[in-house]
């Protein structure tokens, strides 16, 4: 490696971070090469059937590393988040610790951001982690963040982990009005928008499906909605 960009992607609002580091990784098919290490960093979470516990494995890491070697690029995945701000941290900490080691150049995120009214087309805007970044990033026709805000998470401590410890950072963030559910459109936005920004060739016809099934069946429940509205409103006259 020499020099690498890192790309971090756990779960998260909208399950933005997560879609866009499995969409990338199904393209590059990157190679395993390194986890983080548990048991301690496991899931807070016991298992059990018809009343009995289910020992869990815990000596199997849901974070692990991967590597293209073509592109260059560290792809970090994780299957969950703790939801606790000690874990939280500490394994932000532990991934920028394995970027050092790595010498990674750069590291970066995809993450939802929160509005309250659904967009047809969600915006992707950025943060980073230094002024040179953010004209980088305007360069690319990103807008920068306005205003103050606050991320949660480790898609977003991360970033602020890698500053304290000398490396770059940027966070983009999509929009989404479902941070609950799967947001297909704002994953969409944001794999285009990183994948340009880390000049990464990829296909992206696949996830241009998904979008246009998502957008036949909201304009499907849109038009039921309103033939619905217009139904009632033309009894409640009659009646």
């Amino acid at each position: 490696m020499d020099k690498p960009r890192m790309l971090v992607g756990l779960p998260g609002m909208g399950m933005v971070a997560k879609n866009t580091i499995d969409y990338i990784m199904d393209c590059l098919k990157p190679e395993f090469f390194a986890d983080i290490h548990v048991p301690y960093l496991s899931p807070s979470v016991a298992c059990f059937d018809k009343g009995l516990v289910i020992p869990m494995d815990r000596d199997i890491s849901p974070f692990k590393f991967y590597y293209s070697k073509e592109k260059n690029i560290i792809l970090f995945s994780g299957e969950m988040q703790f939801g606790h701000a000690a874990k939280d941290n500490e394994l932000a900490e532990k991934i920028v610790e394995a970027a050092k080691l790595m010498d990674v150049e750069i590291i970066y995120t995809v993450i939802a951001t929160h509005i309250k009214n659904y967009v047809e087309d969600p915006e992707v805007s950025g943060v980073a982690t230094s002024s040179e970044l953010l004209a980088l990033l305007e360069s690319k026709g990103i807008k920068i963040s306005d205003g103050r805000l606050q991320i949660s998470g480790v898609n977003g401590v991360v970033i602020e982990s890698a500053l304290r410890n000398g490396i770059k950072g940027i966070s983009l963030l999509s929009q989404t009005a479902f941070p609950e559910a799967l947001d297909i459109k704002a994953c969409y936005a944001g794999i285009k928008k990183v994948s340009k920004l880390m000049e990464i060739d990829i296909d992206l016809s696949k996830i241009e499906m998904e979008v246009k099934k998502f957008d036949d069946s909201l304009k499907r429940h849109l038009k039921e909605i309103n033939e619905k509205r217009k139904k009632d409103d033309d009894l409640s006259y009659i009646g």
